[in-house]
């Protein structure tokens, strides 16, 4: 008979949610966090018996195969057991489990699924995110680590395993290497530029938020839609080079504001995405290219951050100096939704000496008094008139007693 109220107990209440009746150390109900999971039970009786052995039992199908550790309980209540190194995206069946002098008694098969885990990748050249630059014909080592990946493609060569490393010699025109790796939960990539010593000059690549007003920096953050400012300056050493283009590469989600497009803030016909020709700079000078772009409206972009690369190439011959810039581009939980001031001026709230539309307004209503008699205008002229006309006529005959009076003197 102690089983029998054990079971029906232990059926019914061990994988219900304990609202508003939980032990300090255990979450309100069973609760999978990554690759570990605690187990949450309750027994509600103790079947006459003082004490009480409760576990679960778990595993990838309803045979279980895994079983909790025993915990002992003196009286009804809740207890938990934590299991960990669960494998990712994995459904597990699980049961409770509890047992007095009585017997054995099992709760119902439940169900619960590890989550897989999200695909990263590490890219290094020579140990380092890099750039780094390396003489030219010179050699260099791609080492790359992913997590939760099944495979990998590398843009140059074919598939690579998970890890691994590679040595590149023999390197005279700079490039930046990217590596994808895949995984139940997805890709991810990673990407390392990796420069030539060429001829004696320098790359720097900078931008600016035009629409936050903001200075010039190697990574700024931006909303979708807002209008970024770039700037490329090559520096030379000791000896005039000559020769020089320059490229820009752009990421889809950024486009070229038309003829924006300047040199040492002259401005310049030509695409920067395809190429410009700087010709011969003199020893040690600095040349500056800029240009403006937009970022895609909020549609092209995910919630949260994205982030965005944006990377220039100038080159002699067939040697080029790479350099990079980045866009931190942030959209918000509820795109084009604010519950608070945006920043931006009505024209009628914000500033309304600015506004026509007071004028206007009391125009309309003028009108509107006087096309509706409102105002009696006409009958409130004419008092005015008779006032006036008897004030005059009083005035007139004053002056006529006052001319007899002096005349009978």
């Amino acid at each position: 008979m102690k089983q029998e109220i054990l079971k029906v107990f232990l059926a019914v209440s061990l994988f219900l949610p304990l609202a508003g009746f939980a032990l300090a150390d255990c979450p309100n109900k069973t609760l999978v966090e990554g690759t570990k999971v605690t187990f949450v039970g309750e027994v509600t009786d103790m079947g006459g018996d003082s004490s009480v052995q409760a576990w679960f039992e778990y595993g990838k199908t309803d045979a279980y195969g895994e079983k909790t550790s025993e915990v002992t309980l003196t009286k009804a209540g809740v207890y938990c057991v934590t299991v960990e190194g669960l494998s990712p995206c994995t459904t597990y069946h699980y049961r409770a489990v509890a047992k007095n002098a009585g017997g054995t008694s099992y709760g119902e098969d439940k169900t619960f699924r590890v989550p897989c885990l999200s695909v990263s990748v590490d890219l290094k050249a020579n140990n380092s995110d890099g750039p780094i630059t390396v003489p030219y014909n010179g050699s260099f080592t791609l080492s790359w680590n992913a997590s939760n990946a099944d495979s990998c493609s590398a843009d140059w060569t074919s598939s690579k395993a998970t890890s691994g490393s590679e040595t590149i010699s023999n390197f005279t025109t700079s490039r930046t290497f990217t590596i994808t790796c895949q995984g139940p939960a997805g890709s991810a990539s990673d990407s390392v530029a990796v420069n030539v010593e060429g001829r004696d000059f320098k790359v720097r690549k900078y931008v600016r938020n035009i629409s936050d007003g903001t200075g010039y920096f190697q990574s700024v953050y931006a909303d979708p839609a807002e209008i970024l400012g770039f700037l490329i300056e090559v520096e030379t050493g000791d000896a005039q080079v000559c020769n020089l283009k320059v490229r820009d590469s752009l990421p889809e989600k950024i486009s070229v504001i038309g003829e924006s497009l300047r040199v040492d803030n002259s401005p310049v016909s030509g695409n920067i995405i395809s190429g410009i020709d700087l010709g011969c700079l003199p020893a040690h000078s600095i040349k500056r290219i800029t240009y403006t772009a937009r970022l895609a409206g909020s549609d092209a972009f995910p919630f949260g951050q994205t982030s965005l690369t944006n990377v220039c190439s100038v080159s002699i011959d067939s040697t080029s100096t790479l350099a990079s810039a980045q866009i931190l581009v942030r959209k918000g939980a509820v795109a084009g939704a604010t519950t608070g001031p945006t920043g931006v001026s009505t024209g009628l709230i914000d500033d309304l000496s600015h506004s026509l539309l007071i004028p206007f307004l009391a125009a309309l209503l003028l009108v509107f008094v006087f096309k509706t008699h409102l105002i009696r205008v006409d009958e409130w002229l004419d008092e005015r008139k008779k006032r006036y006309l008897k004030y005059r006529a009083k005035k007139e005959l004053e002056k006529k007693i006052a001319k007899i009076k002096n005349q009978g003197v």
